[in-house]
């Protein structure tokens, strides 16, 4: 640091947050970021976090400025576990980065690298940095860190930039990080399905109450597809199942979703009877009735909303930042909003389990009804999952 000083060409980048509004000839780090990126054609960034919303802000600004290179350090997840949504944003960034040949995420794996470096290069050669506090979520401002100060420094002078490129490049080798796609041991943690907060006849329960309907659950336990197209290209079953929003005819909600049961399925012993509705308790902690109804008793339904199955369902999704919540289908002409394979083998599971258990539970109007459970959070057997 003492060195740093003494060369100078080093100026503070503050946030912009009152009562610390920044003052005539002080930088926000934001703008001189942008600036930065506008003359590069190559970024290295190695940060402690980054959230969903700023990887996404960062896929952003790489296509809009062209830029020909960026690789992404990511210090803390890989030994304390990573929020679903941002693992998934950014292995999705990842994955584009690689196909174009433009750049990689690694994880830092063997410490806790809470550092915050960010370099420019210009034909080759790099022409700043910044050091400081700014983590990664300083380049897309949103409710959660709209009130968080940070500052850095951002130095032109070549020792000081050589230094923190050579400490990079330190960070980048195997022996100290791993390409994101290859973590396949790290610890993911889920995020709250919010798509099923404040729904009248839905409740929310405590992880210890799901777990005493787990240790009363039965061998009576159904495992039921979920049909969807296997990309977007694929137009078949695009208008039907958890997709049927986008069936033609009768408007829906996006949330409106079908899961039709194969006959093979509802077929089988103990298949919950026709139009006699059931308590589940799902496998994230919520609660609402069920039935199954429809021709040939098909369809698996919540029962008092037809978007209640679709909130717990495409919610996780959500959850997950695989997909977001479409607000009118019919603008969707893109199809975004569809539920895609591709979608759901990223999640990590294409299927809901429904498992009968021990227990009766009574309704308002005193009538008894069976209780089961469903269960949709991904399975893997390469990934540590932690529930929240």
């Amino acid at each position: 640091m003492e060195k740093i000083l003494l060369e100078g060409n080093m100026e503070i980048l503050y946030s912009n947050i009152l009562p610390l509004k920044t003052m005539p000839g002080q930088q926000v780090f934001l703008d001189r970021f942008n600036l930065a990126v506008e003359k590069a054609d190559k970024v290295d960034i190695a940060v402690g976090y980054v959230s969903k919303s700023s990887v996404q802000e960062l896929e952003r600004i790489i296509n809009d400025n062209k830029l020909e290179n960026i690789e992404l350090i990511i210090g803390m997840y890989y030994l304390e576990g990573m929020p679903e949504g941002t693992y998934n944003a950014t292995l999705a960034l990842n994955s584009k980065l690689k196909e174009g040949g433009r750049g990689i995420v690694k994880l830092v794996k063997t410490l806790k690298y809470h550092g915050k470096l960010y370099v420019f290069y210009k034909d080759g050669k790099p022409f700043e940095a910044f050091i400081g506090s700014h983590n990664l979520g300083a380049i897309k401002v949103e409710a959660s860190n709209i009130r968080q100060y940070e500052i850095s420094a951002v130095t032109t002078a070549e020792s000081e930039i050589n230094e923190i490129t050579s400490f990079i490049t330190q960070l980048k080798d195997d022996n100290c990080s791993i390409d994101i796609s290859c973590a396949t041991d790290i610890k993911i943690i889920r995020e709250m399905n919010n798509a099923l907060i404040g729904q009248e006849f839905v409740s929310k329960i405590t992880n210890d109450e799901v777990n005493a309907y787990k240790s009363k659950i039965t061998d009576v336990q159904f495992e039921i597809p979920l049909k969807v197209p296997e990309n977007l290209l694929d137009t078949n079953m695009r208008g039907s199942n958890i997709n049927v929003c986008y069936a033609k005819g009768r408007k829906r909600v996006w949330w409106e979703t079908e899961i039709v049961v194969s006959k093979q399925i509802r077929d089988l012993p103990n298949y919950p009877e026709y139009q006699k509705p059931f308590m589940v308790i799902t496998d994230d902690g919520w609660k609402f009735l069920a039935w199954t109804c429809g021709d040939n008793n098909k369809n698996l339904y919540s029962k008092d909303d037809l978007k209640i199955m679709g909130r717990w369902i495409k919610g996780r999704l959500v959850a997950a930042g695989l997909v977001e919540a479409v607000n009118n289908v019919e603008t969707d002409i893109d199809g975004k909003g569809v539920i895609t394979g591709e979608m759901l083998e990223q999640y990590g599971r294409n299927t809901i389990t429904l498992t009968k258990t021990e227990l009766t539970t009574s309704l308002e109007d005193g009538s008894d009804v069976q209780v089961w459970m469903l269960s949709f959070l991904p399975e893997s057997n390469n990934r540590k999952e932690d529930e929240e």
